[in-house]
């Protein structure tokens, strides 16, 4: 299985990833997060990133969820984009990350692009009126 990293302004990761416990009602073990705020040091935020990659089983690839692209956790993330069997995706939201923990296979590349799909599938315009 592919491995998943949220790294997110604040606590997002932390409750997206809360959020995804609840939905398969169990503690998902390839899932970590990181909360970067405004008081953090880039560089102490940077080792940490580093130590849930190291810690992480990443054998069958790593897709890095940030929040919004140009935002410091995305930008902190460039540093990171020449590891091999990895992904960073940008707009993650809940959909895409029940996507990407019920994906069948290993296959970085499709669990990806299915992520992405999922997402866009799922911003719409809600009208209950009749």
């Amino acid at each position: 299985m592919v491995a998943f990293l949220l790294v997110t302004h604040g606590e997002i990761g932390k409750s997206l990833s809360e959020s995804a416990y609840q939905v398969f009602n169990k503690k998902q073990k390839k899932i970590e997060y990181v909360s970067v705020n405004p008081s953090d040091e880039i560089q102490e935020i940077k080792k940490i990133i580093n130590q849930k990659i190291e810690l992480i089983d990443k054998k069958n690839g790593l897709i890095i969820f940030t929040d919004i692209i140009g935002a410091t956790p995305s930008n902190i993330l460039k540093d990171f984009s020449n590891k091999i069997n990895l992904k960073i995706i940008s707009g993650v939201n809940l959909a895409m990350l029940i996507k990407a923990i019920s994906s069948k296979g290993n296959d970085l590349n499709k669990i990806a692009s299915e992520c992405q799909e999922c997402a866009i599938e799922n911003i719409i315009e809600v009208d209950f009126s009749d």
